[in-house]
């Protein structure tokens, strides 16, 4: 069974790419840091400022400093404890840093089943659920603790840019399929993740469609908040 199910790897974007993408961040964010601690050097030496608005732009500038120096701090420390690949194989999904080595890792085996007979054991939802609720879905799964109670986690992919997303979320339904035929999976989450319910595979046109879906209902909502407000 194992030598017949292929791994997958993450596809992301030219590290070179995304190297330049996050120091012009920073850099944008130092400049910013610069340009608002110039604006509150001269107010302070203009008394006839309010003193709010000093503070005010002292704020920001802490702000856009911090997040400039946290952003460096986070592009320059040890590569080694950064995660750069995700491997979806038998054993189930491996985070690996540049040299192969596996951070951390979710396997088939410590999968669990959910103990709300309301909540299926792998299911989806918005990382912040109710009124504040995106369209972004998220896929978790119940896995034993240290105790061997079980807990909700969620499968985050995100911690690399990534190209096929949803054909690793696929890849890894494939293998629950394979390795844990025990475990029921909500249906919804191959609606959420764009995926063919039979052969498990990423189906751009479903995204499409979802997409056009989406877009025409943030039209209609816009359109009676106009509406509502121009005529009432």
């Amino acid at each position: 069974m194992k030598e017949s199910f292929s791994e997958m790897r993450s596809e992301t974007y030219s590290p070179e790419y995304i190297s330049r993408l996050r120091w012009s961040i920073v850099i944008l964010f130092a400049v910013i840091a610069i340009v608002l601690l110039g604006f509150f050097i001269d107010a302070v030496t203009h008394t006839s400022t309010d003193t709010a608005s000093d503070m005010i732009f002292f704020l920001l500038f802490l702000i856009s400093g911090s997040l400039a120096g946290w952003l460096a701090y986070q592009m320059t420390r040890n590569q080694d404890e950064k995660i750069s690949c995700l491997l979806i194989n038998h054993e189930g999904i491996l985070f690996l840093n540049r040299k192969e080595k596996v951070l951390s890792e979710i396997k088939y085996q410590d999968l669990v089943k959910s103990k709300d007979p309301y909540i299926k054991d792998i299911y989806s939802e918005s990382q912040n659920p109710g009124k504040y609720s995106n369209f972004r879905k998220n896929l978790y799964v119940h896995e034993k603790d240290e105790t061997g109670k079980s807990q909700k986690k969620l499968i985050n992919l995100d911690v690399i840019p990534l190209k096929n997303r949803y054909d690793l979320i696929g890849h890894f339904l494939k293998g629950v399929h394979t390795f844990r035929p025990d475990l029921k999976i909500d249906p919804e989450v191959y609606k959420d993740f764009y995926l063919d319910e039979k052969t498990l595979r990423y189906a751009p046109d479903n995204l499409k469609n979802d997409m056009k879906v989406k877009i025409i209902t943030i039209a209609v909502i816009i359109l009676v908040i106009l509406a509502f407000r121009y005529f009432f």
